[in-house]
């Protein structure tokens, strides 16, 4: 039965959005289903002393699934309607990482974002985060190309610290040495 209520709701949500497209406003907007088994609780992040504004954005990010920088990005491109320069961008996520202060507008879409979620009503896809990319055949080769150099690597360092063993008056080079 809750599968046939998730897809009345799932439609219903689909007509309203189709609705409110070509009349903005005209639909009023339903809670979608709630995520089985997904219950995000607000936490300490491991350091109580963190202020209220930076427990939102790490609790928005982890939310989204997105880092707390790509987080930055769309809360610069929502408050001033163009995305932003690297530069100005990074200038403030410094200022966030390290002197814990939080721009304006960080706050403000952060909040927004919270109260959203609240309501039922966040949705990644409006907010334009989409899934991970599906693995291409190109990034395939390159993980298993990456992943032979660095195995290669670690067996010649491995031969290595053995040949110097072998050739030196060392007696170990791995602890622990018996």
């Amino acid at each position: 039965m809750d599968l046939g209520r998730d897809i009345a709701l799932v439609v219903a949500r689909q007509v309203l959005r189709f609705l409110n497209v070509l009349v903005p406003g005209i639909a009023p907007r339903i809670k979608p289903p709630r995520e089985k088994g997904r219950r995000f609780e607000r936490s300490h992040h491991m350091d109580e002393n963190l202020p209220a504004d930076i427990e939102d954005v790490l609790e928005l990010s982890a939310i989204l699934e997105v880092r707390e920088y790509d987080l930055f990005g769309l809360a610069y491109h929502w408050w001033f309607g163009h995305p932003a320069n690297h530069n100005v961008l990074e200038r403030h996520f410094v200022r966030y990482m390290f002197d814990k202060i939080v721009p304006h507008w960080m706050r403000h879409y952060s909040r927004m974002l919270l109260d959203l979620r609240k309501q039922g009503l966040l949705d990644r896809q409006e907010l334009g985060i989409s899934a991970l990319p599906n693995a291409t055949p190109q990034s395939v080769r390159a993980g298993v190309r990456y992943t032979v150099i660095v195995f290669s690597l670690l067996a010649l360092l491995i031969l290595f610290a053995e040949l110097a063993v072998r050739f030196t008056s060392l007696s170990c080079m791995f602890p622990p040495c018996y």
